[in-house]
């Protein structure tokens, strides 16, 4: 591999064997590794060029917390890991804040490192990094990617007149049978220029324009049931998730041209499936009853995304006519070696189940966490393991070749 397109990872711990080890477990799996063991020095090394950070929250200058603050004020984005032989709890804590910042955590290992651990999480980053770098994402045009998060209005009612906003799609599986039960849709913008936009670019600024919103959301509704009518030919009953916004949910007449929709493609409604996420579920919340009541009403399904990052209350996911449950990656993808994790994942299933609704585990990457997660009693599960999100004209294909 050419040096150039190595990832780039900086590490700062003031243990130096611990540093070392680290840093040569990381070239072994194909890193390009600055160590230091001062804040000063790291601050010194950090530039655009760094993707992933080890912070040991315990070093003697500057607490790890001060770190993370300074991160967030930068105007380049790195993937932090943390790491700390303190409390379980304070981990967690300083991963919840780093959220809060908005920094992107890949992973929280405790001191003493498990190698193994270590090593699986490196190998995960590399195989990330890869699947991105297949969607134009590569290190050379990272500067020009994060360029997007400027696009305009204009721009993207352009992108939507001319239909350059197209659906990606993930399977999820049937933990009882083991076949495919349907596909979550998300959208990417197949920019004639820029190449393949992801969501994080527009997202924030259709957030802004509630007319682009709509147009957007209706025009990806359309594009999910053409593709959903297309599966049902060969795979009756197959259903699709799309994601709805909480700016459409304001849109008291959306039920009425949802279900107008399904049925002008022949399907049933329960192929349809509505994702909100939990958070969204204390914005607007009147109209956002309102409106997922009548979708329910109409036999549409009803998901709950992201379950167990937000701060809705039990008694407001009791107060939602949800069909489905969607639990957090966050606590999916550690479960095999985070207990709490683990509870967590545990009391969602058996949320959802007694609730009446179907349970699904995102963020399945390995065969373990999958059967880990049907041993728990999960009804469905997606993640990389399974497929990565696919374009539109491959998912026919990998339908008929899916084996259990």
């Amino acid at each position: 591999m050419n040096q150039i397109t190595l990832p780039n990872l900086l590490i700062l711990d003031d243990e130096e064997e611990i540093a070392g080890i680290l840093g040569d477990l990381a070239r072994q799996c194909g890193f390009e590794v600055t160590i230091t063991h001062e804040a000063g020095v790291f601050f010194e090394k950090l530039n655009e060029k760094t993707q992933y950070i080890i912070l040991d929250l315990m070093i003697p200058d500057i607490d790890g917390v001060d770190v993370l603050r300074m991160l967030s004020g930068k105007k380049f984005s790195v993937s932090v890991i943390l790491i700390s032989g303190a409390d379980r709890r304070v981990l967690q804590s300083a991963e919840a804040l780093a959220i809060q910042y908005g920094l992107k955590i890949s992973g929280v290992l405790e001191k003493p490192i498990r190698i193994r651990e270590y090593q699986k999480l490196l190998t995960g980053l590399l195989s990330e990094q890869k699947n991105e770098s297949t969607h134009s994402f590569t290190a050379g045009n990272r500067a020009a990617h994060e360029q997007t998060s400027v696009i305009g209005p204009e721009e993207i009612e352009q992108g939507i007149r001319e239909n350059q906003f197209v659906l990606f799609y993930q399977p999820k599986i049937n933990f009882k049978t083991g076949t495919v039960s349907g596909f979550e849709s998300l959208v990417r913008w197949s920019h004639p220029k820029r190449g393949l936009v992801f969501p994080d670019a527009f997202i924030p600024t259709l957030e802004s324009y509630p007319s682009l919103m709509d147009a957007m959301t209706e025009k990806l509704i359309l594009q999910a049931l053409a593709q959903c009518s297309i599966w049902n030919k060969q795979f009756p009953g197959i259903a699709v998730a799309v994601n709805v916004s909480p700016v459409s949910m304001n849109k008291l007449i959306l039920p009425e041209t949802i279900a107008k929709m399904i049925e002008n493609f022949g399907l049933k409604n329960n192929q349809l499936i509505v994702e909100v996420t939990e958070t969204q579920l204390l914005e607007n919340m009147t109209s956002t009853l309102d409106i997922l009541t009548r979708i329910r009403i109409r036999g549409i399904g009803l998901s709950v995304d992201d379950f167990g990052i937000g701060y809705s209350s039990l008694k407001q996911i009791h107060r939602y006519p949800f069909t489905e449950l969607k639990i957090d990656r966050s606590f999916v993808s550690v479960a095999p070696y985070d207990k709490e994790a683990l509870f967590i994942c545990q009391a969602a299933i058996d949320l959802g189940h007694k609730l009446g609704m179907t349970v699904v585990a995102e963020g399945i990457e390995t065969a373990e966490v999958g059967e880990l997660m049907k041993q728990q009693g999960c009804d469905k599960g997606q993640g990389y393991f399974y497929s990565k999100p696919m374009p539109a004209n491959t998912t026919l294909q990998f339908l008929a070749g899916f084996k259990p």
